[in-house]
């Protein structure tokens, strides 16, 4: 009897499973199930149960185009689109917006698996998004321990032929851990650092990197928390405030404080923004708004808890979590030199935009 390996990725509560009977590098396997959820998720939107029940003819179509014999062949959105239909009539229009403006001529056979001959734009433009997550770790002290970036450059290509273009970075020494779409020209990129690629057509994953050390975090965040199981009672003090944003005010910015489970009551309120407490989770959602650099006002969130009487009253969770949006800004110091374009005579329209994001930004209190 022969064995059988198991490699799954969870998304929404749903397991996608890859099953191999033979030595099989595991990332090629976690990168192909991943790819089927980026690709469901065009296609259906929100990946579910019931919307995978509801659409499991549109799968199996997917997995029909996607895979021959086991092995990966088709994972490009943009001819999975001529492959297979998207199911509804909402999706359907957006791959009908998508498409409006393209006149495919050519019916040879393309130099590039991802890329069909004979596209044709009226308007040729090709747009970048950098989009960075940063991860931070606070001690209770107010020491960075650990402030680094994941990030992931997007890209919606909409030119005409089969354009050659390179992306040039001011300073690409910084970037780690690198992975690319298989369009771009590896070699090329540890000769120079210039990432050359014939793109896709459409929107698509350019790349990925990584940045770690960074010296600051965009806001600070001073909690202070105590509970006392003699007296019942509790209070609870955050401060917060911008350091280092490039003069940018921080957008969408909460703040996620725990609490002990055991909770009656508090009195808790904020001088800007609202405060709501989840009894579910037991966690005060502090959700400040905007933050602008010009503001001198004190932005803090205080006030009293009350606890049962008489109990034994476990600790609150160790983290006060930030959440918050920078635009127009790249926090890690990444910024793109020059998009070139050759191989073509058109001069297309090219921007680039910088955005960051918190991922795992957590505050400790002890």
């Amino acid at each position: 009897m022969s064995n059988h390996y198991i490699i799954h990725v969870l998304r929404s509560d749903v397991f996608f499973v890859g099953v191999v009977q033979s030595e099989t590098p595991p990332l090629m396997v976690v990168e192909l199930l991943n790819r089927l959820v980026e690709i469901l998720t065009s296609y259906i939107g929100q990946v579910d149960d019931n919307s995978i029940k509801q659409n499991f003819v549109v799968l199996y179509q997917l997995l029909d185009e996607m895979i021959d014999n086991g092995f990966p062949i088709t994972t490009e959105l943009s001819l999975l689109y001529d492959l297979v239909k998207p199911p509804s009539n909402v999706i359907q229009s957006i791959a009908n917006s998508v498409n409006s403006h393209v006149k495919s001529g050519g019916h040879g056979i393309s130099p590039v698996p991802w890329r069909k001959l004979g596209i044709k734009y009226p308007n040729n433009e090709v747009f970048f998004d950098l989009d960075e997550e940063m991860n931070c770790i606070i001690d209770v002290n107010g020491n960075s321990l650990l402030c680094e970036v994941n990030a992931k450059i997007n890209c919606n290509c909409k030119l005409s032929g089969m354009p050659d273009l390179s992306l040039t970075f001011k300073q690409p020494q910084m970037l780690e851990d690198v992975s690319f779409h298989p369009c771009v020209r590896y070699a090329k990129f540890e000769q120079d650092r210039t990432v050359s690629f014939v793109p896709p057509d459409g929107e698509f994953v350019l790349m990925t990197y990584r940045i770690t050390n960074l010296p600051m975090a965009p806001i600070y965040c001073r909690p202070q928390l105590s509970f006392n199981t003699n007296n019942n009672s509790g209070t609870v003090n955050v401060m917060l405030g911008l350091r280092h944003t490039s003069g940018k005010p921080l957008e969408e910015v909460k703040v996620i404080i725990p609490l002990p489970c055991q909770l009656e009551s508090h009195t808790i309120s904020a001088t800007v923004g609202s405060v709501a407490f989840d009894p579910v989770l037991k966690q005060l959602v502090w959700k400040v708004g905007k933050i602008d650099p010009q503001d001198k006002k004190t932005i803090s969130c205080s006030g009293g808890v009350r606890l049962p009487d008489k109990s034994n009253v476990a600790k609150a969770g160790t983290a006060v979590l930030v959440d918050f949006k920078l635009g127009t800004v790249a926090l890690s110091g990444v910024k793109v030199d020059a998009v070139n374009l050759k191989s073509e005579t058109y001069k297309p329209y090219k921007g680039v935009r910088y955005q960051t994001f918190a991922g795992r930004f957590e505050v400790r209190t002890y």
